[in-house]
């Protein structure tokens, strides 16, 4: 018999609140904790936008091919946040549909000024082996949840946009140019142009006001007004470990900028030994006087591999005497700041999610497109039934999946599945997932010579070959249970046959760091975008359209922080090599 914690340790669990390293919670516990620790959103919330309206802070955070579009998180202390909905919810605003990997919705910029909150982002095409195409669009929300308007659509010059409100009134966007010409950078510098509310377009001169510094690769451009500056804070070095934010100024909107006599200002590509790595594409806001917090993405690798992908971290700043804005420190700091603010906890994630709910509750995301009707949560009370699609795992088109962001390095996922398929093309339960070429499935299915069985199947190479890890003929029982445990480095996969059978291992342990942005990125021998980190969740498919769908009674996911724990002990295994 095997317990699932056997192969996790000695550890205290956590629900998903969002900004808290220790403690454990229950279903609707609110959790307050003295001490805080980065990320203050973990698992993949990369390219964070920060504002405010009064005592209310709003991140928004890029989400790429998963679905609802733009994640919007909440806080009023900037420790403790919490999702409160996506700003793209009607697949006719963004048409994500054949999408590739790590495209989709870019970088998006949130800002609240004339009683409005204004987002910019960008849709993207492409690959690693395409040119991407860049289109930009703005929309506008009385409320951060919305209801958002009808995307303006603004240019398709490059990546990134932002708007800045001046104080007199007008309103600018700034994003990245590109240049797909040979013999030039194709991230060229940052573009200006201004924003006509009345016309609903960008109208006048367009320039690039500032090419970058010699880190190369300018892009996630915001600009800010302070004391008669005006201040460009990009991202420069790429998305990897040389990442970095810079900072230059000008008098006037349109330059020339002289940039910030200590650049980069925050960075970790010269600190190899800091666990938090790859930092970079911030933002900021006033908290109060010259107090200002920056958030920022960067990832907590193992190995050099980010399992959890680009996640939001915060950091404390100051406006100095000479004008310029300087972080407490340069490099990435696990303890969070404190803003002196009240504390304000939040409602943590459910551990487990019954399906008792009409609708999907907010942490569960779908590829490219809503669920719809595929996720039915009415016809049998309490269960989830998943409609399967012809569309396997590694389909662009519509697999019926759901899925949430893995947020702890170590973690456990179970499911109770109702499901006996009789053909072979009939197959359904729990995924660990990256991208369409980087996945595990454990599911059920019929096999032609075992019988009902239970198989674990991956897609970890560029061929449309799935590969067959293990498969174990069961009894015809109605229900069984699968499971899934990660130690941050292999994920250990497991089943039970009905409600309360004894967990049996199935397969060898597999590499869980293939589901990471630099496996995607460096080790795959067809590199693709590795931007989103990995997921756990459910999936159907049937290309038959024939049998009774899959129902899922619950699934758990339970988080476990031995991330530091999970560094030394690998430090100390490689002092032994």
């Amino acid at each position: 018999m095997v317990t699932r914690r056997q192969f996790i340790g000695t550890s205290v669990g956590v629900g998903l609140l969002i900004g808290t390293c220790v403690g454990e919670t229950k279903l609707g516990k609110e959790v307050s904790l003295m001490k805080r620790y980065n990320p203050i959103l973990p698992g993949f919330n990369p390219d964070p936008a920060i504002c405010r309206k009064g005592d209310d802070f709003y991140i928004a955070t890029s989400s790429f091919q998963w679905w609802p579009g733009i994640p919007i998180y909440h806080s009023r202390d900037l420790r403790n946040w919490e999702l409160i909905g996506y700003a793209l919810t009607d697949p006719s605003y963004a048409d994500l549909r054949r999408i590739g990997d790590g495209a989709g919705i870019w970088a998006p910029s949130l800002t609240y000024a004339d009683g409005l909150f204004w987002l910019v982002f960008t849709i993207a095409s492409g690959s690693r082996q395409h040119t991407y195409e860049c289109h930009n669009f703005l929309t506008t929300a009385p409320d951060p949840i919305g209801p958002w308007s009808e995307p303006i659509y603004l240019n398709s010059t490059g990546n990134d946009p932002s708007l800045f409100h001046d104080d007199d009134g007008r309103k600018w966007l700034v994003n990245t140019e590109f240049v797909w010409s040979p013999g030039y950078p194709v991230h060229r510098g940052i573009l200006l142009q201004e924003y006509s509310v009345s016309e609903k377009r960008l109208v006048g001169p367009v320039r690039n006001i500032f090419r970058g510094t010699e880190l190369g690769i300018p892009e996630g451009a915001k600009l800010y007004k302070h004391n008669g500056w005006y201040y460009l804070m990009i991202a420069e070095g790429g998305t990897g470990y040389g990442h970095a934010v810079t900072m230059a100024r000008s008098r006037n909107i349109w330059g020339p900028y002289e940039v910030h006599p200590e650049n980069p200002i925050l960075t970790a590509r010269d600190d190899p030994q800091n666990p938090i790595q790859r930092a970079g594409h911030a933002d900021l806001i006033t908290v109060s006087g010259n107090r200002v917090a920056v958030v920022y993405l960067a990832s907590r690798p193992i190995k050099r591999r980010s399992l959890l992908g680009r996640e939001t971290f915060l950091a404390s700043a100051r406006w100095d005497e000479d004008g310029w804005l300087r972080l407490d420190s340069k490099r990435p700091q696990i303890e969070l700041p404190d803003f002196g603010l009240k504390e304000a906890p939040v409602k943590s994630f459910p551990e487990r999610d019954d399906f008792d709910s009409p609708e999907l509750g907010l942490w569960w995301t779908s590829l490219r497109q809503p669920i719809g009707e595929l996720a039915d949560l009415r016809s049998r009370p309490g269960w989830l039934i998943l409609h399967g699609t012809p569309s396997p795992p590694d389909s662009f088109i519509r697999p019926s999946l759901i899925a949430r962001r893995i947020q702890h390095h170590s973690f456990s996922a179970e499911t109770l599945l109702d499901f006996a398929p009789q053909e072979m093309q009939q197959w359904a339960g729990l995924i660990c997932y990256y991208d369409t070429r980087h996945w595990y499935f454990l599911h059920r299915q019929f096999d032609e010579k075992l019988g009902p069985c239970i198989a674990l199947y991956a897609r970890r190479r560029p061929i449309p070959r799935y590969e067959k890890l293990a498969q174990v003929a069961i009894p015809n029982v109605p229900v069984v249970r699968l499971g899934v445990d990660c130690d941050g480095l292999l994920f250990r996969f497991r089943f039970a046959l009905g409600e309360r059978g004894d967990w049996q291992t199935i397969g060898e342990p597999q590499d869980a760091l293939v589901l990471s942005d630099e496996f995607v990125e460096e080790h795959d021998p067809i590199p693709n975008f590795g931007f989103t980190g990995a997921h756990v969740g459910l999936c159907s498919y049937n290309i038959t359209g024939r049998g009774k769908p899959p129902a899922f009674d619950w699934f758990e996911y339970r988080g476990y922080e031995r991330w530091l724990e999970i560094l030394q002990e690998h430090d100390k295994e490689g002092m032994k090599g």
